[in-house]
Parts: C-alpha cells; structure tokens; sequence
C-alpha cells in the first residue's frame, strides 16, 4: 500500500459508494436483459471474451460500473485480482513531471464525481498523480503529456486506484503509446489519417478542411484523452471507453472521422472542440465500426504518404524561397533602387495556391498544438 492509500483507505472512500457509485449501477429497464447476459458471462469460469467485447460495442456499453470493474481488465488480458503496487510518496514527490501533474490534476475538477466535499476531492486527486507518476516512473520511456489525466482519472472513478494503476500501465504501453513518445511525430502520423476517412464520407467537407487550412487541431483533445476532456457527463465517457477497450486502437481515428462529418457545420465555422452531450453517440459508434471494416488503415496508408509527402515538399520549396528573399534582401539594401523595389520582400510567404495554403497551415497548426498539448511544460 503506498502513502497515497493511507490518505484514502476503504472506509474513507465510501463516500464514492453511496454518492456516485450507487447512481452508476443503477440499471436501466432497457438494459436489465443485456445486464443479465454480462454478468451471466463474467460468472463463468471460461468467459466469452469475444461476446463481452460484442456487449460492450452495441447500444449502452457495459451499462454499470461494477460490470466495467471486471470487463475492462478482461478486454486488455489483464488479471483481476493481481493488483500491482504504486510507488510511495517520497518517488512521486520526486519525480520531474510531478509539478506539471499536479497543475493538470488540480485542473480537473469537472472530471471528479459531483456533490462531494473539496476534502474528498482532495484525496482522489492525491490518488490520480500516484497512478500516473507510478506508471510514468516505472517505464521512463514514456513522456507525460496533457491529456494523459483526463483518461487516468475515468479510470480511477470507476475502478479504484489500484486497478487504474494497472490498466494505464497496459494502454500506455499500448493504445496511448504513440503519445508518450519524446517526440510528435508518430501522433502526428496518425492525425494525418482523418483526411481520407473524412474524404469517404464527405468530399465535399474533407476538401473545404484541406484548403481553409483549418487542420483537425479542434480534434487532438478527442484523440489524446479519448474524448474525456471535451464530454461534461462521465456516464457519456465511460460509455466510449466501454468501446474503445472492446475494438482494435484504432478505432478512435474512425470515431473522430464519423464525428467530424456529423457536425460538418459547426467544423466549417471551425466552432468543434465541445461536444453536444444530445449527439447521437450510438449511431456514431456503430458507423465508426461499419467503415473500419470497409476501410482498414492499410488500404488508405498510400493516400496518407502522399499527403505528408506533398506538404513536406510544400514546405521545402516555401523553406528555399525564404532563404532567396533573404538573400536578395542582403544584396538590395532598403532605399536604393526604383520604387516600391523592396515591395517583394512584403509579400506574404502563403500567396500561394490555395491548396497548398491550406496543407502548410495544416502543418503548422498540428505541429503547434501538438506541441502545447502533447508536450507538458518543462
């Protein structure tokens, strides 16, 4: 047991269980049949991990948290009742992220369940740096970045503090690697596989997107907290989690690309980092599946290397005509020569066509807020 626990032991803690807990595993009249199924399923000595995972992706999800407990670990092979420690105090204290954590935890507040005491609040919080700094500390490949709480703290709630250790453990090694690398560019990678997903659905969109320039910055939030940072309703959250555990990892970019078409309007006016909390999730979900199927990343892979390939040869031409203007600068001192001779040197660098306007702010945009959100403040 780690110092954060003595702060936070069972019986501190029940206030989770009457104020919070009891509400999550109230049971729908709708789902009372599928209910039955899941517990019928985690009863079993030989579960059926594939019909858990086919529950977990239809309409409601896992529905209860003591369902999610149980079925979350399953999804990912990890055991039930093999909890690791978390490291004590003094090592998290220590630990060079520790302050950046901090800041982002005390951020947080919406995240924690609601009509409890600051006190309470207080001891959950201690409890979301443990699990993060223990994974973080004990593999020191992996680099914390902003974001990495919103999903932490989904599952401390639902699971407790000990389990969320070892399920963070498992996606940072896995789903949410490409974001705990040094550097940005395997997320930026990904990011780049939108555009063609959104193309399928909406050519008309997806072109508007590549020549305004506005990128997919409103989605880096979706992708690197799962969407938890942009829903304000934890039953909404966890309901994604439910099925992002349950598909292959790459199912978020699908569920990005079918909530991009969803709310074309409002991508269009550039207005999409919160989420209607009245969107129809369900539909979204089960599209998102259907067209993971039709289009697996690889068969779009060769559309997304031209993209990048294009837009780094865009950037080398607009690279070697700055460094020509600064040249001819040098050569052309201010005042002498025929008027308006130094005009050229005024000329916004982006005069360019339009398509290639909008990929280069692409470029810089996505490397921009990568870098704000990604990358914590050291």
């Amino acid at each position: 047991m780690s110092d954060y626990d003595s702060d936070t032991n069972s019986s501190d803690s029940s206030f989770l269980k009457v104020d919070f807990y009891e509400v999550q595993n109230i049971v729908p009249d709708q789902y009372k049949d599928k209910v039955d199924k899941l517990n019928k399923i985690l009863q079993k000595e030989e579960k059926d991990i594939d019909q858990l995972k086919n529950l977990a992706c239809s309409e409601g999800g896992l529905v209860i948290s003591l369902v999610r407990a149980e079925a979350w670990q399953l999804f990912l092979g990890l055991s039930i009742n093999n909890d690791k420690p978390l490291l004590n105090l003094e090592t998290i204290q220590n630990h060079p992220e520790y302050h950046q954590v901090d800041m982002d935890v005390r951020r947080c507040l919406k995240r924690f369940p609601p009509g409890i005491s600051y006190e309470q609040i207080g001891k959950l919080q201690k409890q979301l740096i443990a699990v993060i700094l223990s994974v973080i500390a004990e593999h020191k490949e992996l680099k914390y970045y902003q974001g990495y709480h919103d999903v932490a703290v989904t599952f401390l709630i639902e699971v407790g503090q000990e389990k969320a250790f070892s399920i963070m453990e498992y996606l940072s090694l896995n789903h949410l690697r490409e974001f705990l690398k040094p550097t940005m560019e395997e997320t930026s990678y990904m990011l780049w596989h939108v555009f063609p997903l959104v193309s399928k659905l909406n050519p008309d969109l997806e072109e508007f997107i590549t020549k305004s320039g506005i990128g997919t910055i409103f989605a880096l939030p979706w992708l690197l907290s799962w969407f938890s940072h942009s829903l304000n309703q934890h039953i909404k959250v966890v309901r994604l989690f439910d099925y992002f555990l349950a598909s292959p990892k790459d199912i978020i970019l699908y569920v990005i690309a079918q909530l991009i078409n969803a709310r074309s309007d409002e991508v269009l006016k550039a207005e999409c980092d919160m989420i209607p909390e009245d969107l129809d999730f369900e539909l979204i979900l089960t599209q998102a599946t259907e067209m993971s199927k039709e289009y697996p990343l690889l068969t779009i892979k060769d559309e997304v290397d031209l993209r990048i390939e294009y837009e780094s040869n865009f950037l080398k031409s607009m690279h070697e005509e700055f460094a020509m203007r600064k040249r001819v600068k040098k050569m052309k001192p201010a005042g002498h020569g025929p008027p308006f001779a130094n005009a050229y040197n005024f000329v916004p660098l982006w005069r360019a066509p339009r398509m290639r306007f909008g990929l280069l702010f692409f470029g810089f945009s996505v490397a921009a807020g990568l870098w704000a959100i990604v990358r914590s403040n050291n």
